[in-house]
Order: C-alpha cells, then structure tokens, then sequence
C-alpha cells in the first residue's frame, strides 16, 4: 500500500475503525515513517487540547453573548456583501440560489454535527437521579441517549430540566433585574424580549449595575430583532452617557439595517455632542465614511452636522 494511501488512514486509526489487518500494516509504517509518526502525534495532541477544554465548565451567559456577538458580526458582514453588489461574484451567485444554500446548510449541519462530537462526546454530566430533581414541578426536554443499549440493566442520557417559578416585588430589586436581564438576552420570544426591556426602562437609573448596562449593549448590537434592538438603544438613555454607549451607538449607525435604528443611534450621537461630550479623530473618520455610504438622508444630514462641529 502506498505512502499516501497509508497517512490517511491515521484519523481512522485513531478513532479505531480499521480492521486488524490495516491496523497492523499502519503500525509497522508508522514505526519507519517519521513523517506518519509526527502526523499521528499531531492528531494525539489534538485529540488531548480538545479533550483538555471539555473539562472547562463555561458560562452559559458568556456563552449566550458570544453566539449573540457572532450573530450580529454575521449579519453585518453580509449586510457589507449585499452593498457591494457581489451577484457578480459566481460563489456568491451559486449559493444565493436554491441548491446553493442547500448546499451551504447542510455543510453548515455537517460541521456542527462534527464539533459537537468532539466538543461533547467525553463531557462528564451530572448524574441527576434525586427527588429534587425528578419531581412533578419539572418539565423534562431534549433527551438525548448516550448508551442506549438496555442489555446490561444500564442507561445514560442528558437531559434538560426546568422548573416553573413565580416572583413578585419592587422593580428596582437586584433578584429581579438578575431575571430580567437574563430574559433580554436568552428568551427566544421577541414578545417576552420587548416586555422585560420596558420593565427595565422602569427602573430607577440610580440602580442600574454594569449586568444591565452590558446586556443593553450587547441587544443593541446583535438582537435579531429590529424592535427589540431598538428598544435596547432607547433604554441607553436613562444610562449616564460613556465611551462604551458612545462605541455602541456607532457601531449600530455603521451596521445596523433598519434606518429606524440608526436615526435613533445618531440622534443620541447628537444629544450627548450637544452636552459636550467629544468624538475622537477615529470616530470621526468613521462617521465620515458613513457620509458617503448611508441611504437615509436624515442620518447623512445628522452626520454632517456633527462633523462640522469638529
């Protein structure tokens, strides 16, 4: 068998699909071929790193935020596409069509499949058997069968487990605003969305901490939803104006499709000027070329006059 032949059989080594006669034959390669033994400890190493950071527990915020940050960097990018007029490119025009994005979809699924096997398939889950935990009040979602195999009177599956709960109380306490902050970001109806961001545009801005000034930011920024990101924006004013409110607003006057969105961005951009807060030679620049590139003239008129000012 030749040499090629023999290397791409590595990754299949590893994973223990060969045979025993193509085991074999790979081993006496591996042991004089240095080439393959580098190749086959590079994979070992690999397999190791991945294996190593399954054991890091994450922050399910962090990780919510971070996937709602891809979101939004996605979104901008083919927003940039779409303006540049890229029908011409022939990948673009291949995957604007049907079986272009099927086929995009189901790489996308392939790949996905791909690294949550790796990232998931040695996780070590909590073994939730008590009364706590199995009782009438849970609802009980998404199993999903590691061991099936009922032969030898074991089983092992994960599970997602959530349990109704109530509150009642002033909307300036802590316990409450923890909950709504993490609805704004995590609960998939826009509906519920909006509902918690006008509770919070409720709340005295003296008791606003910096969970509620990030998680405004972060739905200002990368929100699916046109009303929910605005409503986002809006709720920055009751916050005292700062670099990070300033940063956010222009990030959503230079990305954000709706001109609903960016008129509200740069009538704040312009209200904190008038109060005499400054724009740096970087953002300047930045508001120059949106000059030349917005569609609405309402937000090139803004835009020049606070330019002018400089």
């Amino acid at each position: 068998m030749k040499h090629n032949d023999l290397k791409a059989m590595i990754l299949f080594y590893l994973y223990n699909e060969l045979d025993e006669n193509k085991k074999s034959m790979l081993e006496q390669h591996i042991d004089s071929c240095n080439e393959c033994k580098l190749e086959l400890e590079s994979y070992k190493k690999l397999f190791a790193d991945v294996s190593n950071d399954n054991e890091t527990q994450l922050d399910p915020k962090l990780l919510m935020e971070s996937r709602l940050e891809l979101r939004g960097i996605l979104r901008a990018q083919r927003n940039k596409l779409l303006d540049s007029n890229k029908i011409s490119n022939p990948l673009y025009y291949f995957l604007s069509k049907p079986i272009g994005l099927a086929f995009s979809g189901a790489a996308v699924l392939i790949l996905g499949l791909f690294l949550g096997y790796e990232i998931f398939k040695n996780s070590n889950v909590e073994n939730a058997t008590d009364n706590s935990v199995l009782n009438n009040n849970l609802k009980i979602s998404n199993i999903n069968f590691i061991d099936s195999e009922a032969s030898d009177g074991q089983v092992e599956f994960t599970f997602d487990a959530v349990k109704p709960g109530y509150f009642k109380g002033n909307v300036n306490d802590a316990n409450l605003q923890k909950i709504l902050t993490q609805a704004v970001l995590n609960e998939q109806n826009p509906g519920t969305r909006l509902n918690s961001l006008n509770v919070i545009n409720a709340v005295n801005s003296k008791s606003f901490d910096d969970e509620i000034k990030k998680t405004l930011i972060i739905v200002s920024k990368y929100d699916e939803n046109p009303g929910v990101r605005l409503e986002a924006l809006k709720s920055l004013n009751i916050i005292p104006f700062d670099n990070e409110i300033k940063s956010t607003l222009i990030y959503v006057l230079l990305n954000d499709t709706s001109s609903g969105i960016r008129i509200e961005a740069i009538n704040n951009l312009v209200e904190a000027a008038k109060k005499g807060f400054n724009l740096s030679a970087n953002d300047l620049s930045l508001l120059r070329d949106k000059v030349q590139s917005d569609q609405n003239n309402y937000v090139k008129f803004q835009v020049k006059n606070i330019i002018k000012e400089y």
